[in-house]
């Protein structure tokens, strides 16, 4: 699997995994139930008994889940393979009914990913090119990268994290390089990624792993194709878009939601476009320029309305939000 286009921040949460207990029945094509010493059961006696062994599940896409339990809780190892292979796609540890090591395998049977579960809290994250050689190795304490070390196709070491602070090398399967990471107190700070060739892709700036201050995105010639302010995860601010370098659009965003004006541009200079919202919803006259003339539409909350219409609904806004401002004085008296 290729972890090139991946864009959360944290790549080392790019592989997802469902575990050996979630599955939809619906999606169940034969259930065998084997006793630890090799004898099969029913499956009532095995809920009853609640036997020691193994529950070998055949899923409609192909997939064989095999899970050990003990006490009626997993307890051993536990195995996925791929859609209709007996290649294992995705092996799990679990002790006691804890998830404790997962490991991802290619369709040869290489690993890609291992995780172990080091404390409730604490656990270490492997990487491998695809021909088998590390490509990372990273220590986690919850959600923070306390330490790191990337190497290159070459087994050389590029990059390190030490106590939280330094320079993650993110590079795919084949060694080409994808991204590189700022971290600093343990959470990411910058991201910058590239295309195939070496050229920028994309700048971003985090804070606590989540979107913060301004992001920039580059076609593969270095031509802008967006800049964009974001604030805790989410587009606050100016977004502008271009295209053959030349501005498009331009949205305000407050916290996730279009509030404000949106123009479009053509060609990067005239104005065709204006568009008024509140709270992702369009609010207030949307003017088009078309050769010359304007033409204008009213909105209120979403629905189209006539200007008289707009003119009626605003003010009573403004008169009932009056009133709340003079009660909330009052109270405050």
């Amino acid at each position: 699997m290729k972890i090139r286009r991946l864009s959360i921040p944290v790549i080392a949460f790019s592989f997802i995994f469902s575990g050996c207990g979630n599955r939809a029945d619906d999606d169940v094509v034969a259930e065998r139930f084997i006793h630890k010493y090799g004898y099969a059961v029913s499956k009532e006696e095995w809920e009853s008994k609640t036997y020691p062994g193994q529950v070998i599940t055949t899923l409609r896409n192909g997939v064989t889940i095999t899970a050990t339990y003990e006490n009626g809780i997993l307890h051993g190892p536990c195995t996925h393979t791929y859609s209709n292979s007996q290649t294992v796609q995705n092996f799990y540890l679990y002790n006691q009914g804890n998830l404790v090591k997962e490991i991802s395998y290619d369709l040869r049977g290489m690993p890609m990913r291992e995780k172990i579960q080091l404390s409730p809290s604490r656990y270490s994250l492997t990487m491998w090119y695809s021909d088998g050689t590390p490509a990372s190795v990273e220590d986690y304490a919850g959600e923070e990268l306390v330490e790191g070390e990337y190497f290159t196709l070459n087994n050389e070491t590029e990059s390190r994290i030490e106590k939280g602070c330094g320079m993650r090398m993110i590079r795919d399967e084949l060694g080409i390089l994808v991204a590189k990471d700022t971290f600093e107190n343990g959470y990411m700070s910058k991201r910058e990624t590239f295309y195939p060739g070496g050229t920028p892709e994309s700048i971003n700036f985090y804070s606590m792993n989540k979107l913060h201050g301004e992001k920039k995105i580059f076609a593969p010639g270095g031509e802008p194709l967006a800049i964009e302010e974001w604030t805790d995860g989410l587009l606050h601010g100016k977004a502008a878009y271009f295209s053959n370098g030349a501005k498009q659009m331009e949205i305000s965003y407050l916290y996730g939601l279009k509030n404000g004006l949106e123009t479009h541009y053509i060609d990067g200079k005239t104005v065709s476009k204006e568009i008024l919202w509140e709270n992702d919803k369009k609010h207030g006259s949307s003017t088009f320029y078309i050769d010359g003339l304007a033409k204008t539409e009213w909105f209120y909350a979403g629905q189209r309305v006539s200007k008289k219409k707009f003119d009626e609904l605003d003010e009573l806004d403004q008169m009932i939000s009056k009133l709340s401002s003079d009660l909330n004085q009052g109270i405050a008296r």
